[in-house]
Formats: structure tokens, sequence, C-alpha cells
């Protein structure tokens, strides 16, 4: 686990130790640029085949979505829910294990 908190400190572009946090601020650039062009272009993708009424989240989340119906498998959803659900904890976890660590040092 700890490894994976030094990927993200690294990827994000901090570096904590000895009473010091270094931010390289290009990275930390970079990783947001990163992060909000993937989101970008899901969104973009998203919206594109919603308005051409032919989504179909219909393997991973349940939803289908074409001209004449809506089809909506709830027991996907509560799955896909609870496996957002799960990752979001899992960042919130580690972001607070951050802060505690920096509060320490």
């Amino acid at each position: 686990m700890v490894d994976k908190k030094e990927d993200l400190f690294e990827k994000i572009g901090l570096d904590i130790g000895n009473d010091k946090i270094n931010i390289d601020l290009n990275k930390t650039k970079d990783f947001f640029s990163s992060l909000q062009n993937m989101l970008q272009e899901k969104a973009d993708s998203i919206q594109k085949d919603f308005s051409e009424g032919k989504i179909n989240l219909d393997e991973s989340v349940g939803i289908k979505v074409d001209n004449e119906h809506i089809n909506i498998d709830l027991g996907k959803i509560k799955s896909f829910m609870e496996d957002l659900g799960g990752k979001i904890e899992s960042f919130i976890a580690e972001v607070d294990s951050a802060v505690k660590n920096i509060d320490k040092k």
C-alpha cells in the first residue's frame, strides 16, 4: 500500500520527507490536465452517443437507451454503484492518509 501512495504522490508531483514537502508544479499540472482530458473525452463520447440515441451502458452499468426505449437493470446499477463507491472510498482514504502523514511531519 505504501508503494501505491508513493506512486500516486510521484504522479501528482509531491515529494514528502524529512520535514519538507516539495511540489513539482509541472507534474501536478500535467497530472490534473491529463485527468481532465480523460474525463472530458468520456463526457464528450457519452454526450455524442446520447444525442444520437444510442447509449449502451448495458454491460457495465445496466442502462441501455435507444430512440424508442430506456432499459434499466437495477441489479447491474447497484453493482456498478457499489464498485464506484468503493473506488471513491479508497481514493478518499488515500488522500486522508496522506494528509495525516503530512500533519505528523
